[in-house]
């Protein structure tokens, strides 16, 4: 035997000692019963300590091989007594642990006043290395997997009882509930929104209803004039070009759209509304995928006495799931800056009305000046720049070219052949009726919601 084996024996006897007299020991089953039957032999054999001292000098550093003799012996002295205060390691100490050997390690940790700091080394070294061997050797045992097994058990009934006793007291979770009426709500508004009104196309329905994805087409909008130019703030860029609806959206938190009857601004109040349900937005608009949309249609107001509040939204909006909404759920989503705010048709309020709208507008702001909002009206309805003060960026749908209109009619027409497949041959005949030269001048204005 080696000198530090020799130096190692009497405390790997102990430790030794400390794994035999643990509640680990294989006994049948997971050792719950203190007088099992057929006991099942000790692990540590009369080597054991021999092998453990063998073990012990091979691991430890070379960075103690010039420490006096005396220093490495009080060292390992130290982590003797240690483990001999330490006593028995039984289960519930290891598994309040985890089995983790560093936290046993620091659990036991208790070194001997006046040693030096190199010693003080060895003797954190050498209870690390035995704390690693007791809980190898202890997993190790074939009764382990058993009393793991009903330890995990436990825990897991304690974890469950503390989770019910939390929810009886309060309830299911605010953020659950929301997430889940969220996901509701989002269903509704993708099925509530996914139909487009094309006037003029009756045919195969009383209603002229069709698939917003299929007729849906980018229309093109201008900025409000500054000056002898136009500028387009809300794309990111000042220039004096149109812009598609998407790419004016884009780094804008406030918009108005300004245009004629008919000239697809209701469409472009579905179109964000839709594609905020469905969190499907183009990468350029990728921001847009988090909000949650709110389509209010001015009109349907004029006849109230006031402008629905946030918790009015839902039931203003027509939505008849308003009564299962998590108490302030609105009101989270317009403060934390998710919400969407699509207010459509100022023009269709009375003019005497007009001005509530702006201060029922204005007052939403500034309680919640995170939120998106997009606004639409018909120029002749509010004056130049309004709300511009109110961080409003005012966008102009500008008539449709020849190239969109084309674009316009084949979308028409495909969503009419989904719609009514035995009526594809005449359909075919009407579009080819359309598709000339000359069939739309430039600049001529289509319905189109």
């Amino acid at each position: 035997m080696s000198g530090p084996e020799v130096l190692l024996i009497r405390l790997a006897g102990t430790v030794a000692g400390a794994i035999a007299k643990s509640p680990l020991t294989p006994r049948p089953g997971a050792a719950l019963v203190g007088d099992p039957v057929r006991p099942l032999p000790r692990p540590v054999g009369q080597d054991a300590p021999r092998r453990l001292a063998r073990v012990l000098a091979g691991r430890l550093s070379d960075a103690y091989a010039a420490l006096p003799e005396h220093e490495r012996q009080a060292a390992a002295d130290s982590v003797q007594d240690t483990f001999a205060a330490a006593g028995a390691l039984d289960a519930e100490l290891l598994f309040s642990l985890d089995l983790d050997p560093a936290r046993l390690c620091a659990r036991l940790r208790a070194p001997a006043a006046g040693l030096s700091e190199r010693a003080l080394g060895l003797y954190d070294e050498l209870l690390g290395l035995c704390c690693a061997h007791v809980v190898e050797q202890l997993t190790a045992h074939l009764s382990f997997t058993a009393r793991a097994a009903v330890e995990q058990t436990r825990a897991a009934g304690r974890t469950r009882e503390l989770v019910e006793d939390v929810r009886d007291r309060m309830g299911p979770r605010p953020a659950a509930a929301a997430l889940e009426f969220e996901g509701r709500y989002a269903e509704y508004v993708a099925a509530a929104q996914s139909r487009l009104e094309l006037y003029g196309l009756t045919l195969g329905r009383s209603a002229g209803e069709w698939p917003l994805d299929t007729a849906y087409i980018s229309l093109a909008v201008t900025g409000e004039p500054a000056g002898d130019r136009w500028e387009f703030h809300g794309a990111g860029v000042v220039g004096q070009g149109p812009v598609k609806a998407e790419q004016a959206l884009r780094g804008a938190r406030r918009v108005v759209l300004r245009g004629p009857a008919g000239s697809g601004k209701s469409t472009l109040v579905q179109w964000p509304a839709l594609n905020a349900a469905r969190r499907t937005f183009p990468a350029e608009l990728a921001a847009w995928n988090a909000c949650v949309p709110f389509v209010l249609r001015l009109r349907a107001f004029t006849t109230s006495a006031e402008l629905p509040l946030p918790a009015d939204f839902l039931r203003a909006a027509g939505v008849p799931l308003g009564a299962s909404a998590p108490a302030g759920w609105v009101e989270d989503l317009l403060t934390s800056g998710r919400a969407l705010v699509l207010a459509d048709g100022v023009d269709e309020v009375p003019a005497r009305l007009r001005a509530r709208t702006e201060s029922w507008l204005k007052s939403l702001i500034a309680a919640f000046p995170k939120a998106r909002y997009v606004v639409t009206t018909r120029p002749s309805a509010v004056p130049e720049g309004w709300l511009t003060g109110h961080g409003f960026t005012a966008h102009s749908l500008l008539p449709m070219e020849r190239g969109d209109i084309r674009a316009f009619v084949r979308h028409w027409h495909d969503a009419a052949r989904r719609e009514c497949p035995p009526d594809a041959a005449q359909l075919d005949t009407y579009e080819q009726t359309v598709h000339g030269e000359d069939a739309f001048p430039p600049g001529q204005l289509i319905r189109i919601g």
